[in-house]
């Protein structure tokens, strides 16, 4: 097509006008019009050219009257509107025209107007395009197959009123890029080339993802507005044709957009997308009679320490690496940094395949990704195989000889550009092999593609190809069969050149007023697997495009997922030489239903159905048990893949194409292996309701109980679980590879894993490391998330992390400070409202923005989660001014209770004061009960517990502390808790208090064997399985509150409760006793510990939730846990505190008992100063010592000093600090002091403290000393 012609179809689509009401059946016949919804009708489009027209998902949309055109939709703000993009919507080229108003006012908070998703992908939200309302104007962006977007943006000089309706269009195209109009005017253009073509799956107004394993309006994603007139066009309109589209007019047609490689512009186009570009770069041909490509499957990627399979799984849409939500790549890092991203910071640096053992010669790679690709890991230095150019969207290597294993390492010249498909081949000679067996076929270019086998590949070719990229022919059983195919002559169109050759499971299925079928010619149930395909590719008669050579590209699809390739390989012929050409396929059990499906594309014009019409194929089939290995480990590898990626969304519902995948693909690979065990214990993952795979547990030894063993297992399930993370993912910058943000959320089970004694200063380093990435990378501003997001997601960004390290590196002067910084920053969050209440005045926030208007200006039950370093900072010294508002926060809370209903509101509109109309459970008042609970720990008022009293047994399961003694709960609640439905529930809690209540280990017995067979059944999947980070777990609360005597921490459980911490002399120890706390209170506490072993355990036991002052300890030994008396009782008297800590020896065999009682009151906490140093407070340059000392505490510290001593003990040196303020203000109060150091010597083991006059109690001593390195 000339470039003259084309500008002819451009303008004449300035002719191009709306059809509404009354003129469906006009619309319906324009060619150019794929889609037109004029909600004239509802909900069900008016024009559906090649696809479904009615919407996926519909939710919280109705139809108005008063559209701009006709009737109208009214999207609310949580709104679910989706439709199939198939058939619908082209990636290749189109036009997206609308209108749309925003209802009410718009602010500067930007937020989607219209998305469309792909079909498949590795960022967390999919969009494919996007049109936003950007704070100013509007922003349009089309996403290229290597992630990089062409983006545009309009600053409105003033925008339109909420009333008035604005049309709204975008046009895109791969050979000119992108148009954004307003009101029917040019308003942004962005030119150049680009491969926009990929599958897409769904689009719709607005929401916060439409995607295929997730469609949703939620968080800082909840902006309505009103849409109308939907028109999907199958090529970029002129500025005169969308002009007419905003003057809404009618008149002419388009006509059919018809392409040919006669062009050069198409022929550019296709020569780009098929990675035959370049001069003299042809695929390698093949150059014998016959000839065999072995695809050779790669089972594992790795991305820096994380198994990254999407770069190598047929799946284009896909990529290496995961998408960095603050992307390099041009376009992508925008208003909405969005906060979930599944990879290192520094993932898209290099990918390490290690290739199976087989021989391998040809490597073809998708995607943009240029560099270099050797043998060997990253740092190895191995043989470079060659250079990947620039420039390129599919490449294709030969080796000059076959390689066998090893592995192969790309090195991306520019981070994060990716790679779309990596496959490896063995190119040879190999003769068709005799099999078990053949199925003989013809391609026809006259059968009709009928049966019930082939219409989903025929969908598939429908909405994935433009019409001219549809070219079929069928495989008709070879020989006298073939004439009793349903035939009819076909006309030749135009088109580019690609055949899709589809082949029926049988024959048997024929359509209505077909001819009754005399033969079946099919595998259902045939003993064996396909090995492979044999095609007799006919001499062709075609112009070569490439010197003598004529380029073809050859896909087998997957037979349950066409948008997957079993095979995508590139070779050259001559033209008017036939070749046979083996395909060697990863062999597959092939289902009884579903046809195959394989297409072949070529270089130049003349190659076409014709091309092929006649030539032989033959399915090829090996014995069953032979194709078992390879069948079942490709499907595994692919319910690994894609249930990595689809559990962050968790979706249970096959309209999202993802679940339905992986569904099909576990369904297939257990049709051929019912009792593959990894395959039932992922199926169980998400069919709970359904027996549980068979686990097999350990039995104790005899003598030893089994509730300890079994508690002992689950210890060192949740070891090796934290073990793999930090030694299999976590790297040197901190991060663990599933983005930071989420990586905080697996990092929540470090303090408790460390508490209950497992590796604590391994746990506390890596937490310490993790900790400090997001002050490197930048993730704090201000104290806050430096992006702005949600209620939730703002947590997540680094404030959780700060949680943690309060908790686990309790008193270091780092995190007190960081936590200052946050508290003070937390305090704008909230306000006081015209009400008088202090509520959360956002929902969506930065260190350095609050949006404040419509949507966003509400109190939600996630913004709790924000106060969680604000609460601890209270709990550590007190903070009066965060104190202060806090407890405004809780009476805020208060003021929205109603005892009647019982009902607590949580999400308030901050300007109004009115609490949203919503459910209860929707309310989750359980997100605000620590700040409750603190608040009544501060106060000793009793108002704050209404809520959580009220709501009964399940209180104790939502608070973090032994709620059960604390409030003096077991006379006051005998009733409930000794109901039988309480006392028979199976649920993990109602089990640890059935022991607490009862003292009959049983229940603990019970509990325990149900999280031990919990988390075997899923420690693969946790560890292995490679999943977004955030969506691990194993079972840790309860064990807490026996090991601990409450729980530390668990996610979002933000306030802890645990009264006692262990550390174990002995590498290991930890297994040897099995720990419970049955009773446990601020004055007094109950440790009993059950030796495993054969020799005596030492341990530390470090108190945390108990009042100071003087403690009667009284230790001795009895066999049974929960009753009888004390042999050889030791009491003694200590003074025991936060942070301070006693020797334990566990006797062995036996229960060591440990009563603790406090007798006499010493100073509170919040009347201590409190001086502390760090790691980075002490620096050593040359012979000076520079030591930085900070005031932590309630009280003014009083003057002190610094002292050096050596490893025996001896002072070497020392500083005077002075008196220095408390930071009651949030802000720190330091000195710096210097000393020399001694000449010569070691200094190993050496140490820094700073020391108090005698007689001064601190919050903490834990802070008064570093070892100097």
């Amino acid at each position: 097509m000339s470039r003259t012609w084309w500008r002819w179809v451009l303008v004449l689509g300035s002719c191009v006008g709306l059809a509404g009401a009354g003129r469906a059946q006009q619309a319906a016949s324009q060619p150019g019009l794929l889609f037109y919804l004029s909600a004239d009708h509802g909900l069900t489009a008016d024009v559906a050219a090649g696809g479904d027209p009615v919407p996926n998902f519909a939710s919280d949309v109705r139809v108005i009257a008063a559209g701009a055109k006709g009737a109208g939709l009214e999207c609310g703000h949580a709104q679910l509107l989706s439709y199939w993009a198939p058939g619908n919507i082209y990636a290749q080229r189109g036009t997206l025209s609308f209108y749309w108003r925003s209802r009410e006012p718009v602010g500067p908070t930007p937020f989607p107007i219209f998305r469309v998703g792909y079909a498949d992908h590795s960022s967390w939200d999919m969009v494919w395009l996007r049109i936003d309302y950007n704070g100013h104007g509007f922003d349009a962006f089309v996403t290229d197959a290597s992630l990089a977007r062409t983006r545009v943006s309009y600053a409105m000089p003033s925008f339109p009123a909420s009333d008035r309706w604005v049309h709204l269009a975008l046009a895109w195209d791969e050979n000119r890029g992108i148009r954004l109009y307003v009101d029917g005017r040019l308003a942004a253009r962005q030119d150049g080339t680009s491969v926009f073509d990929a599958a897409l799956d769904q689009f719709g107004p607005h929401s916060r993802i439409i995607s295929p394993y997730q469609v949703q309006s939620a968080y800082n994603f909840v902006r309505g507005g009103d849409i109308d007139e939907i028109r999907i066009y199958d090529r970029m309109l002129a500025d005169e044709g969308v002009a007419a589209l905003a003057r809404a007019t009618d008149s002419a047609a388009l006509p059919p957009l018809v392409r040919s490689l006669g062009q050069q512009e198409w022929r550019d186009e296709w020569w780009l997308r098929n990675g035959w570009n370049r001069t003299g770069d042809a695929p390698p041909a093949l150059d014998t009679p016959a000839a065999s490509v072995r695809k050779v499957e790669i089972h594992d990627a790795w991305d820096v320490k994380r198994w990254w399979w999407k770069g190598t799984d047929g799946i284009r849409e896909t990529t290496w690496p995961g998408v960095y939500n603050r992307s390099r790549l041009p376009g992508r890092n925008d208003y909405f940094q969005l906060p979930d991203w599944d990879c290192y910071s520094i993932s898209g640096k290099s990918v390490t395949f290690t290739m199976p053992d087989e021989p391998w010669n040809q490597l073809e790679i998708a995607g943009a990704a240029w560099g270099t690709v050797r043998l060997g890991a990253p740092e190895g230095g191995g043989q470079v195989l060659f250079e990947r150019p620039k420039g390129q969207e599919r490449s294709f290597h030969r080796l000059a000889r076959p390689l066998r294993g090893q592995s192969v390492t790309f090195t991306n010249a520019e981070q994060e550009t990716p790679i779309g498909e990596f496959a490896a081949y063995y190119v040879s000679a190999a003769p068709e092999p005799e099999g078990i067996g053949k199925l003989a076929y013809r391609l026809s270019a006259s059968a009709e593609p009928s049966g019930p086998s082939v219409q989903a590949p025929l969908a598939f070719i429908k909405g994935r190809h433009p019409a001219d990229e549809r070219a079929t022919l069928v495989a008709v059983p070879a020989g006298p069969l073939a004439a009793a195919v349903p035939a009819a002559p076909k006309k030749a169109e135009a088109g580019l050149p690609i055949v899709h050759v589809l082949i029926p499971s049988d024959f048997r299925d024929a359509d209505a007023g077909a001819r009754r079928a005399m033969f079946t010619h099919s595998w259902a149930n045939l003993p064996g697997g396909l090995d492979g395909i044999a095609l007799d590719l006919p001499a062709l008669a075609v112009k070569p495009t490439h010197g003598e050579l004529f380029p073809l590209r050859i896909q087998v699809k997957d037979p349950i997922w066409p948008l997957r390739n079993m095979l995508d390989v590139s070779v050259s012929v001559k033209p008017g030489e036939a070749r046979t050409l083996w395909l060697d396929l990863r062999d597959r059990i092939l289902p009884n239903d579903k046809g195959l499906y394989l297409s072949l594309s070529g270089a130049g014009e003349g190659f076409g159905p014709a091309s092929l019409d006649g030539a032989s194929l033959r399915l090829v089939f090996k014995p069953r048990k032979d194709a078992l290995a390879e069948h079942t480990l490709d499907r595994f590898t692919q319910v690994r893949d894609s249930y990595a990626h689809l559990v962050e969304e968790s979706p249970r519902t096959r309209r999202l194409r993802l679940f339905a995948r992986w569904e099909a693909d576990l369904a297939d690979l257990l049709r051929v292996d019912p009792d593959h065990v990894l395959g039932r214990q992922y199926w169980y993952d998400f069919n709970k309701e359904q027996p549980a795979p068979p686990v097999a547990l350990a039995a104790p030894p005899a003598g030893v109980p089994l509730w300890a063993f079994r508690q002992v297992e689950l210890l060192r399930a949740i070891k090796r679980f934290v073990g793999f993370y930090i030694d299999k993912r976590q790297i040197d910058n901190g991060e663990f590879g599933g983005g930071l943000s989420d990586d905080g959320d697996l990092t929540n089970a470090w303090p408790a894993t460390a508490f209950m004694g497992i590796d604590p200063a391994k746990v506390r380093r890596s937490l310490h490391r993790h900790m400090d990435a997001y002050f490197e990378q930048g993730l704090f501003t201000s104290g806050l998330s430096t992006i702005q997001a949600d209620e939730l997601h703002s947590y997540e960004e680094g404030i959780q992390v700060l949680g943690q390290s309060l908790l686990l590196d309790f008193g270091n002067p780092k995190q007190v400070e960081r936590a200052m910084s946050t508290a003070a920053a937390l305090e704008n969050v909230t306000g006081v409202n015209k009400a008088g209440h202090r509520h959360i005045r956002t929902a969506y926030f930065s260190g350095t923005v609050m949006a404040t208007e419509g949507v966003w200006g509400w109190q939600k039950p996630n913004g709790f989660l924000a106060f969680h370093p604000a609460m601890s900072l209270v709990d550590y010294n007190g903070a009066p001014r965060v104190r202060k508002w806090l407890l405004e926060l809780a009476d805020g809370l208060l003021a929205h209770y109603d005892p009647a209903s019982q009902v607590l509101r949580t999400t308030v509109e901050f300007s109004t004061d009115n609490a949203a109309k919503v459910s209860p459970g929707q309310q989750a008042p359980e997100r605000a009960w620590p700040l409750l609970w603190a608040a009544w720990r501060w106060t000793g008022d009793r108002k704050y517990l209404g809520p959580m009293i009220e709501s009964g047994p399940r209180m104790l399961s939502g608070v973090s502390a032994n709620a059960l003694d604390h409030l003096d709960l077991r006379r006051s609640w005998r009733d409930a808790l000794s109901a039988p439905e309480w006392t028979a529930s199976r649920a993990d809690n109602a089990r640890h208090v059935a022991w607490q209540i009862s003292g009959d280990v049983r229940y603990l017995e019970s509990l325990y064997e149900d999280q031990v067979r919990a988390a075997l059944l899923r420690e693969y999947i946790n560890t292995e399985g490679s999943l977004w980070i955030d969506r691990v777990q194993v079972p840790m609360t309860e064990i807490q509150r026996a090991r601990l005597g409450g729980v530390a921490l668990v996610r979002n459980a933000i306030e802890p409760g645990h009264a006692v911490s262990w550390r174990f002399a002995g590498d290991g120890d930890e297994e040897k006793v099995a720990i419970l706390v049955p009773d446990a209170t601020p004055t007094r506490l109950t440790v009993v510990g059950y030796n495993l072993g054969a020799a005596s355990v030492e341990a530390r036991m470090t108190t945390w939730d108990i009042e100071p002052g003087s403690w009667e300890v009284t230790t001795g030994t009895r066999k049974d846990p929960s009753s009888g008396s004390l042999a050889n009782p030791v009491t003694v008297t200590r003074e025991l505190e936060r942070s301070g800590d006693l020797p334990v020896t566990f006797a062995p065999g036996t229960c060591t008992v440990i009563e603790l009682r406090q007798v006499a009151k010493g100073v509170p906490y919040w009347q201590r100063p409190d001086l502390g140093i760090g790691p980075e407070d002490v620096r050593v340059q040359g012979q000076a010592l520079r030591v930085t000392v900070h005031s932590l505490g309630a009280a003014a510290a009083p003057p002190s000093q610094v002292v050096l001593r050596d490893s025996g003990g001896r002072e070497l040196a020392s500083a005077r600090v002075p008196a220095l303020a408390a930071p009651a203000d949030l802000r720190s109060r330091t000195a710096i002091v210097e000393m020399r150091l001694p000449a010569g010597g070691s200094r190993a083991r050496w140490t820094v403290s700073v020391e108090t006059p005698g007689g001064v109690r601190e919050i903490t001593r834990v802070n008064n000393m570093v070892v100097l390195n």
